[in-house]
């Protein structure tokens, strides 16, 4: 446990904290447990024609109605941008506290679920086999498939917990209090400038929740429609000799009208890093209405409205495009096995409900996530997969050792092998910069802020530094105050992947009901050396792609001293498993 001033940034131990009783700052909420429902309600029609001897239709049409969620007790809203009001059900008599009250209006007027239904749901369907060939078919089809996604819009954040249902108040140190750290040598006053330690030792205040002034806002966009999506096949298959078949295909889909979470209330980006956010947020409210609420006048802008908004809407779109190949014999000879080989592409907005996640940062501009539009986060352009079962040939009636018999058969005889063979691309990464500063500008951190280096060569080229994964000399800070830079999302082409899982097994027999088997299992049987960006258990940052300051050849990525400076960029930061070998022993009876 450390106050040390003469080492500012240093928070002490947060256990520590926790065991004294004096964490860095606390913050209370209300409890309020949200009971969401919903009805879906769905119908089809289906036939299937056999136009003629070769051809066979199969048609149909699908109707799906999603309800709006609703909460059981009317205990949800929603916040009105238009208006800067709460909406909440019709006949909610519930009230805000006074200090919110003076800046947003509650307004009773929405229907359950905040907001109208889609009743537009059509979703037909199409498929086709065409018999070519005695050995040759083709095969066909299109549909539209909604999804409601119930966990996207009324997880947490949510309608629900919209004031006046849900408070939370914080409770941070005063400046210039005496250090709650007993050990701090003369107990000095807080340092504003530096972390600092609270004194909530005698628990929250009594009145605390009564009259919060920070609200925490969400809003669902009334335009809310159901996602979908199109999906598209067309395949041939073609008999081979030996039982097996050969199968080349084209599979396509196009996702619209998906989820996303936003910023609502992003402040515009300003190379003026000392401007108010308030005067430039969409939601911002004059407190003296004869006076406007803007630059020249920032503080009349209220503060309630000075603070992120979370939005839900539904304008993300995604795109996927692939060529498929699988070879699949049949067991003959002892011997099965299916080859699949996959070259897609697949691009989107983002690939969640939010672009939150450790290989890429935050949207740049909140109100156009089509700046996104890149690289998926799981696209990975080659994929083999290769898996196979194998009885060998040695023991009675094989061909080795075919007349053994007795203790000699038993040794010999019996064993398969099996084992799965994957190669692939690497996943796609955004470079993000901290040398950036965006924080007056709602895009302040690293990983979930939207700062983004400038390009200047090609990050997959060969790497500049030795031991690098990718071409860090093609990035630059973005030297434009309050701007980001114009790297796109999910440009690095991270590592590729090589597994060899094989396992070696045979049964023993002992009696009619009886037997033993006995196995080895060989996982990454080459021990082949699979790096990653990031450590796959946190989630939160992706190191190995944030860059800092611009760094010479001779800093290899690292400058001493120099907190902007990023000693992990381009560097693997974790691998995949190594070798893993276990044996079993599996008696059935």
């Amino acid at each position: 446990f450390t106050d040390n001033p003469a080492s500012p940034g240093t928070g002490g131990s947060a256990y520590a904290s926790f065991l004294l009783g004096i964490p860095d700052f606390g913050d209370i909420t209300s409890l309020h447990n949200v009971d969401y429902r919903r009805q879906i309600y769905a119908g089809y029609l289906q036939d299937d024609w056999r136009a003629t001897d070769r051809l066979t239709l199969n048609l149909g049409l699908r109707y799906e109605v999603f309800s709006t969620i609703k909460e059981h007790n009317n205990q949800e809203g929603t916040f009105d941008f238009s208006s800067l009001s709460l909406i909440v059900p019709k006949g909610q008599k519930a009230q805000l506290t006074p200090t919110i009250a003076a800046s947003i209006p509650l307004r009773a007027t929405a229907s359950r679920g905040l907001i109208d239904p889609d009743r537009n749901n059509f979703a037909p369907r199409i498929g086709f086999a065409y018999k070519v060939r005695e050995k040759l078919v083709a095969r066909g089809g299109y549909g539209i498939f909604y999804g409601g996604q119930e966990n996207g819009p009324f997880s947490n954040p949510s309608p629900g917990f919209n004031p006046p249902f849900f408070s939370l108040e914080n409770f941070p140190t005063n400046c210039g209090a005496p250090s709650a750290n007993p050990g701090s040598p003369g107990n000095p006053q807080v340092d504003c400038s530096a972390p600092r330690l609270n004194v909530l030792g005698n628990g929250f205040p009594s009145d605390a929740l009564t009259d919060p002034n920070v609200p925490i806002l969400y809003s669902l966009d009334p335009r809310l429609r159901t996602p979908y999506n199109q999906q598209w096949h067309l395949g041939f298959q073609y008999q081979l000799p030996s039982d097996s078949v050969l199968e080349i295909s084209y599979a396509g889909s196009r996702g619209l009208k998906l989820f996303g979470f936003y910023n609502g209330n992003q402040a515009v980006p300003t190379s003026d890093l000392s401007a108010a956010t308030a005067p430039r947020r969409p939601a911002k409210r004059a407190i003296d209405p004869s006076i406007p609420c803007d630059l020249a006048n920032p503080d009349n802008c209220d503060p309630v409205f000075d603070t992120s908004i979370a939005t839900f809407r539904s304008n993300i779109k995604s795109n996927y495009h692939s060529l498929q190949v699988r070879w699949e014999k049949r067991i003959t000879h002892g011997l099965q096995f299916q080859a699949s080989y996959t070259y897609s592409h697949a691009l989107d907005d983002a690939s969640s409900a939010s672009l939150g996640s450790q290989n890429q940062g935050d949207f740049r501009d909140q109100t156009n996530p089509n700046l996104e539009y890149g690289n998926a986060d799981f696209d990975v352009r080659h994929r083999f997969v290769f898996s196979y079962l194998y009885e060998l040939p040695f023991g009675k009636g094989k061909m080795f050792g075919g007349n053994a018999s007795g203790l000699l058969n038993h040794i010999i005889g019996g064993w398969q092998v099996a084992g799965i063979t994957t190669a692939s691309t690497g996943n796609w990464f955004t470079p993000t910069d901290i040398e950036t500063d965006l924080s007056n500008s709602d895009g302040g951190g690293t990983v979930f802020g939207s700062a983004r280096p400038n390009v200047v060569g090609d990050p997959n080229a060969k790497p500049c530094l030795a031991g690098t994964l990718f071409n860090t000399c093609a990035f630059v800070t973005n030297q434009i105050a309050g701007s980001s830079g114009n790297a796109g999302r999910n440009i690095i082409r991270g590592p590729g992947f090589q597994n060899w899982d094989i396992s070696v097994f045979k049964t023993l027999p002992i009696r009619e009901q009886m037997q033993l088997e006995v196995r080895a299992e060989f996982f990454n049987a080459w021990n082949h050396l699979n790096p990653l960006f990031s450590n796959p258990n946190n989630i939160e940052e992706n190191i190995a792609t944030e860059h800092g300051q611009d760094l010479g050849l001779a800093d290899s990525g690292c400058s001493n001293g120099n907190p902007n400076s990023n000693c992990a960029f381009g560097f693997a930061q974790s691998a995949r498993d190594p070798r893993l070998v276990q044996f079993a022993l599996k008696f059935t009876f």
